[in-house]
């Protein structure tokens, strides 16, 4: 029989390296877990003065304020030229709407006048008819026809001018003779040639008349 016999016990004859205390201090510190890189730039920001981290920052108090202030300026701008603007087509509006209206009553005048040779025809028809021995028909028709244009035109705020007894006016007047009377007074009118007529306060046109003079 062969005699038990225990291996041997080998010893790890290799030693632990030292423990260095200065590195262990320098990864327990505050950069320890970054990389080289990150370290250097905590280092570099731990260095900045603090105006230079305040001039970081995206926009400051003051430069928001001026901002405000410019679009404001810009804003009141705009809206002072809308405003303009406005008032500006106001008043074109109101130009053209009294060019036309004033255009219509130029027309509408013109008109009239065209017309009133014609109410002078009919008013003397109407007087000869009367005067002569003409058919009742006849005389009747003129009378109709002078009449319904006479309303037209009344209706149209044509109204005639008063002449016979009154004192002459050349704004509404027209003297074509001046006849002495002892039975009227110095200037007024004693007859009338062609009958005025007024649109309103517009004159159409003026009385042709003779006025007496003392």
């Amino acid at each position: 029989m062969t005699d038990n016999v225990k291996p041997k016990e080998f010893k790890n004859t290799e030693t632990a390296a030292p423990r260095n205390a200065e590195t262990e201090d320098v990864q327990l510190g505050p950069a320890a877990g970054l990389n080289a890189s990150e370290q250097t730039m905590t280092e570099n920001n731990s260095t900045l003065e603090p105006d230079e981290i305040e001039d970081d920052k995206p926009e400051s108090t003051s430069d928001l304020s001026s901002l405000n202030s410019e679009l404001r300026t810009e804003r009141d701008g705009y809206l002072d030229q809308l405003q303009r603007k406005q008032a500006e087509f106001e008043n074109y509006k109101r130009r053209t709407e009294a060019e036309r209206q004033q255009q219509s009553k130029r027309a509408t005048i013109q008109l009239i006048a065209e017309i009133l040779p014609i109410l002078d025809d009919f008013e003397r028809a109407v007087e000869t008819a009367s005067d002569t021995e003409q058919p009742d028909a006849y005389r009747t028709g003129i009378e109709q026809i002078y009449r319904k244009l006479a309303e037209l035109l009344k209706k149209r705020g044509v109204t005639p001018i008063e002449t016979l007894g009154k004192k002459f006016d050349p704004n509404f007047h027209e003297a074509v003779l001046h006849e002495e009377s002892d039975d009227h007074q110095d200037g007024e009118i004693i007859e009338e040639y062609r009958r005025g007529y007024m649109l309103g306060s517009e004159l159409l046109r003026a009385s042709m008349v003779k006025v007496a003079k003392a």
